[in-house]
């Protein structure tokens, strides 16, 4: 196993630089964020750093993406901080690492599914903090997060508890820094956690952190193997039981001190961030390389930024990113999927118009799922129906599917593709802003929306 001394950090906090650096890590901090791109060889250049290894984090605000890649010659691992909510274009970037963790274990499935080889789980970590004992703290339950229209079973919860806390104190906030978010949670007894798509999230950590009982959605052994139901932390599987727990344990605060200290003696012996970088070093250190090089590097790099673009994600012009896919001289159907959906969105129908003939001409990649979707989407966007069939039609003869109907309509034909897509275990693109009229479906529930 090699020794990883010489350590590169590419958007890290300052707390996981730390900890790097109590391991004895000689350590250069680098901030790609807010730019879009990165040469990593030039920087590593400008500063003489020859890295042992080199990571990359995740941040939570604009993303940047890093080139120069292919001149590093020492492992290279992104850790993937919110692969629920980005995993649409995780997924191909992380074919540019040696090594990909992420932070949900649920979501390595996705993260492979561009043929990553060596994903593994790092989850998220708590922090040192000061835990006032519960009979001191001022608020009995308390949220912070974003309440928002586009979340609306946060906001049917956030309603719930200002009904079942009548009479108690509860503290609800959203916009806080980090710093005052954790003030809040040390200055309260219990925390109701909500996920948005069924992750383990930082407020599990976070509350935990401050030794109070977080009560969380019931998500099993992922969650599970973290905190000990029952002892460290409590869930629910419904609103009627998150009720009879809540009012539980508003009137327990002995119970609620005792599962709070249990919680944050777990964090303090297996959830720090000296855990997660012992452990991320011990991941390095056997890594294989086996990232894309050269050309292969340059398509998935290519259809990172499109996908990145496609939902908002990276401030370039649809012509930069065509011109990226163009210039990956791929012919593949996952790049000229992406082409098609920028073309989509970009408005560009003249050039998408060719593509959707030439594929049809040509019979190419009449096997592919995605091309015959994407095709067949990009059709119908062009109200080309006859063309749009086409693709179905396609696609059911090189499946083999049995009945696979004569759609009459563009409603029709949506439906039928959304049940296809819901049969193989499409149903949704987590995290992705589809808007219809903008977007080609691209998953069960896409196309549904744009019938209704």
């Amino acid at each position: 196993m090699r020794e990883m001394r010489k350590i590169c950090l590419v958007d890290a906090p300052p707390s996981v630089v730390r900890a790097f650096r109590e391991q004895r890590c000689e350590v250069l901090p680098v901030q790609a964020s807010p730019a879009s791109f990165l040469a990593l060889d030039a920087t590593l250049d400008e500063h003489g750093f020859t890295p042992d290894l080199v990571v990359q984090m995740e941040t939570l605000g604009s993303r940047s993406l890093l080139t120069g890649l292919d001149s590093v010659d020492c492992p290279a691992l992104l850790w993937c901080i919110d692969p629920h909510l980005n995993g649409y274009w995780h997924a191909p970037y992380a074919r540019l690492f040696d090594l990909t963790c992420s932070t949900q274990r649920a979501s390595i499935p996705a993260l492979r599914q561009c043929g990553a080889a060596d994903v593994r789980w790092l989850p998220a970590y708590g922090h040192g903090s000061i835990c006032p004992p519960h009979a001191e703290r001022t608020h009995d339950a308390a949220f912070v997060g974003r309440i928002t229209d586009e979340r609306p079973a946060r906001r049917w919860m956030v309603e719930l508890l200002e009904e079942r806390c009548a009479g108690y104190d509860l503290a609800v906030s959203q916009g806080l820094p980090f710093a005052d978010m954790m003030d809040v949670y040390r200055d309260s007894r219990i925390i109701p956690n909500e996920s948005i798509l069924g992750e383990v999230n930082f407020r599990l950590f976070e509350g935990a952190s401050c030794g109070c009982l977080v009560l969380s959605q019931d998500l099993g052994e992922e969650q599970e193997a973290l905190f000990t139901p029952g002892r460290e932390f409590d869930t629910y599987a419904d609103a009627v039981e998150m009720q009879e727990k809540l009012d539980l344990y508003l009137k327990s605060p002995r119970l609620t001190q005792a599962m709070g200290a249990a919680a944050r003696d777990r964090v303090q012996a297996e959830h720090t961030v000296s855990h997660r970088v012992r452990r991320l070093l011990e991941y390095a250190a056997d890594a294989t390389s086996c990232r894309a090089r050269g050309a292969d590097g340059d398509r998935w790099l290519a259809l990172t930024v499109a996908g990145m673009w496609e939902g908002g994600m990276i401030a370039l012009s649809a012509s930069e990113v065509l011109s990226r896919l163009a210039a990956a001289n791929d012919a593949s159907p996952e790049v000229m999927v992406a082409t098609l959906r920028v073309q989509a969105v970009a408005g560009k129908t003249a050039p998408l118009s060719a593509n959707v003939d030439g594929v049809l001409a040509a019979g190419l990649w009449a096997d592919s799922a995605s091309l015959n979707l994407a095709g067949s989407m990009a059709a119908l966007r062009l109200n080309r129906f006859d063309a749009a069939k086409a693709f179905w039609y396609r696609h059911a003869q090189t499946t083999g599917l049995k009945s696979p109907g004569s759609p009459e309509s563009p409603d029709a034909l949506l439906t039928v593709w959304a049940k296809d897509l819901s049969h193989r275990g499409v149903v949704m693109r987590p995290g992705f802003p589809f808007k219809p009229g903008c977007h080609l479906p691209s998953a069960a529930g896409d196309c549904l929306m744009s019938v209704l």
